[in-house]
């Protein structure tokens, strides 16, 4: 049981054997020993959140537009374009890998599809991220 791996947030796999003794070590040097861990876990990605909210908008408008053109017009305004224009003007590097790695994925994506004004930015902004990963 001890030895059963365990992964915390960003880091390698770890046995809880590890971990505990990790954990003891920290405390023995108190708090600060475990700031780097903690503030790592505790980033936000508002590119993430917005990658999220445009395939959640996009699946919306898949389930439930109106099949007319005006209707699905109308409901595209609601459900998917306001998180799409977020994306197309995006400038600020991804925050965290997770959210590198899902502007890469949905530059993969709508690139897929064709011409889409996201694949730039998404890769813009993966990039950022991974030149300033060397610096971290």
């Amino acid at each position: 049981m001890l030895d059963k791996p365990v992964q915390a947030a960003g880091e390698a796999m770890l046995t809880r054997r590890q971990l505990i003794a990790a954990s003891t070590a920290a405390a023995a040097v108190g708090v600060a020993g475990i700031a780097p861990i903690a503030a790592h876990a505790a980033i936000a990605d508002p590119l993430l959140d917005a990658v999220a909210a445009f395939r959640a908008g996009m699946a919306d408008f898949n389930a439930n537009a109106p099949h007319d053109d005006a209707g699905a017009k109308a409901y595209s305004a609601i459900s998917w374009k306001g998180p799409h224009a977020v994306l197309t003007n995006w400038t600020a590097p991804a925050t965290t890998r997770g959210g590198a790695m899902a502007a890469l994925r949905l530059a993969v994506d709508e690139e897929d599809i064709g011409d889409s004004p996201l694949v730039g930015p998404m890769m813009r902004a993966a990039l950022a991220y991974l030149e300033q990963e060397r610096t971290l």
